[in-house]
């Protein structure tokens, strides 16, 4: 019996015990979540102190490419609470293909194509924000900052790799001899393949190939980078000629495009053509099929020429017209970008970065050590380059030039020029680096031809005939009077129809600094238009406008009548680079 009693003290002596360790349990429990309660209010009320001016939203437009690690990365500046200038920054990150964004930042910007305009940029290369700021500088807002960049390779199918590689070297100034070469494979081995084609989709749209291109050519020119003066060289503009005469029939629009055509090749003799310059990160992309298209039945596979290599730099830019906390938030997150974190998310995404990473899985890619890299060409050669390739590709357009010769044209335009001063030097450049199909020049005004507004100075033709006339018009414009826009159009666009060449693109480019005082409405010229048009005969009506006194809505709905275009111009320092532009397009 005492045993019993004895175990029974120790059960409740137990239970007391535990009872009592529940209870300073609870109270513990109820004491850190007391606590934790306070630290989250002091950090909260903390935070509201810190982010005093309220929440802000930083939003980055970036290329495709880089869409996947870019959102990886905005989600970790986010979960990071980052204040910048007492403002709750929050990044969000669109991607839109690099050329629709340029279009949209020098043009109108679409909003149902675009969504919101964004604050900052992050294109695959500086080809693209060096093409913005030659039409306006004044669009951007900080000088470019690379964050990782890709070498340009040549994609091609693994057996034609082998045999790139497995034999004598070549160098990205060979391609340019490659491509005539109707044996071309033969240097490498393989005559039963014949020529070695290299596939070029438009280098005005493609970097790959705009870069690949530059770096031909430097070759050639034994210049690097690339200048306006190296491609009038006799040896360069031929090497030019070489390359668009050996394009194969329907060459693809895009890189990605070729890309998808060559791997669906079984052979090397059915392929329709050899290989295609890439960003070494899109190949990536290509061959694990995370590009948005189906896998490929062959993967490609890169090969590097030897010697200084094209490369794509991925420059972040701010944009301007942005409030000071939105600069600053960008600029931040730039920085946030070079960080060793954020540079290895870039490396695994199969971007060459500080970090060195590498993506777990590299099909057809060995990542090899680059060589220097060339340097890119300016904007201004970069733009002329486009051009030139468009007109040999192309065979040459039929250009009619409507130039505003309006009072207002006499106006200040910076650096102690006039307007006119600025477009007089515009279409010098444009006449001298077209170096085919036809162009021809008139002006408009009031009165410059007895009762008419307009005046043809030079009649459209072949530019081997007109470039000297050409010259001698462009150095006589001179502002005077009203701005008779309407009649003018009308006039020209007549003019062309009848005088249209088949097989061409025949095209009037109106440059002007807005605004039509003349008696013709928009309305009657809309008239006008319709009644000439014929569906046998297109004439594509584009306008490049500067100034303040622009009314973008009348001009876009007069290009829109007959499938052209408007470029918006902050002031006529970027007409050359609308030019080129303009010249570029293939629409």
């Amino acid at each position: 019996m005492p045993r019993q009693r004895a175990g029974g003290r120790r059960g409740a002596l137990r239970r007391s015990v535990l009872v009592l360790g529940l209870v300073v349990l609870m109270i513990a429990l109820w004491l850190g979540a007391n606590w934790l309660r306070y630290v989250a209010d002091e950090r909260a009320a903390e935070r509201g102190r810190e982010c005093s001016r309220g929440p802000v939203t930083l939003k980055v437009t970036v290329a495709p490419t880089v869409e996947e690690p870019l959102r990886e990365i905005a989600g970790r500046w986010n979960a990071s609470g980052a204040v910048v200038d007492d403002s709750c920054v929050k990044v969000t990150v669109a991607a839109t293909e690099s050329g629709a964004m340029l279009a949209g930042l020098t043009g109108e910007w679409n909003v149902r194509e675009l969504g919101d305009r964004p604050h900052a940029w992050l294109p695959e290369s500086s080809f693209w924000t060096d093409r913005l700021s030659a039409v306006d500088d004044a669009l951007l807002g900080s000088a470019p900052d690379t964050v990782a960049s890709s070498p340009i390779v040549l994609a091609t199918p693994e057996p034609a790799a082998k045999a790139l590689t497995d034999t004598v070297t070549f160098t990205w100034s060979d391609v340019a001899t490659l491509i005539p070469d109707p044996s071309g494979w033969s240097r490498f081995g393989q005559s039963g393949w014949g020529r070695l084609i290299v596939a070029l989709p438009q280098p005005a749209a493609n970097p790959a190939t705009g870069l690949a291109v530059q770096a031909v050519l430097s070759g050639i020119g034994k210049q690097s980078p690339l200048t306006h003066e190296v491609l009038d060289r006799p040896e360069v503009a031929d090497a030019i000629s070489k390359l668009t005469a050996g394009q194969p029939t329907g060459v693809p629009e895009t890189t990605r495009e070729a890309l998808i055509s060559l791997g669906e090749a079984e052979t090397m003799t059915t392929a329709p053509f050899s290989a295609v310059p890439v960003l070494e990160v899109d190949l990536h992309r290509r061959n694990l099929a995370i590009d948005g298209r189906p896998a490929a039945k062959h993967p490609l596979f890169e090969v590097m020429p030897d010697g200084p290599i094209p490369t794509a730099d991925f420059p972040f830019v701010r944009l301007a017209g942005i409030d000071a906390a939105l600069a600053n938030a960008a600029d931040r997150f730039r920085q946030f970008l070079l960080e060793p974190d954020q540079q290895r998310s870039l490396g695994r995404a199969g971007l060459r970065t500080a970090s060195n990473e590498r993506p777990p899985r590299t099909l057809g890619i060995g990542w090899p050590d680059l060589p220097p890299a060339t340097a890119p060409a300016n904007p201004r050669t970069t733009q002329q380059l486009a051009a030139t390739w468009a007109a040999a590709a192309e065979g040459g357009r039929i250009v009619t030039m409507l130039v505003d010769v309006s009072k207002s044209m006499g106006g200040d335009n910076g650096d102690g020029r006039t307007r006119m001063q600025w477009v007089q030097e515009a279409l010098h450049g444009y006449a001298n680096y077209t170096v085919s199909g036809s162009l021809g020049l008139w002006q408009f005004s009031q009165g410059l031809d007895r009762a008419k507004p307009y005046q043809q100075l030079v009649a459209t033709g072949p530019i081997g005939d007109t470039r000297a006339p050409l010259h001698q018009a462009v150095d006589k414009l001179a502002p005077t009077g009203a701005t008779h826009l309407h009649e003018s159009i009308a006039a020209a666009y007549r003019a062309a129809i009848n005088g249209y060449v088949a097989g061409k693109r025949n095209e009037i480019v109106v440059i002007t600094d807005g605004g039509s005082d003349g008696d013709m409405t928009l309305a009657e010229l809309t008239t006008a238009i319709k009644a000439a048009r014929s569906t046998k005969k297109p004439v594509v009506i584009s306008v490049i406008t500067f100034g303040p006194d622009q009314n973008r809505t009348a001009l876009r709905d007069i290009a829109r009548l007959t499938g052209g275009t408007v470029s918006t111009l902050s002031s006529a320092r970027g007409l050359q680079a609308a030019l080129g532009q303009l010249a570029a397009r293939r629409d």
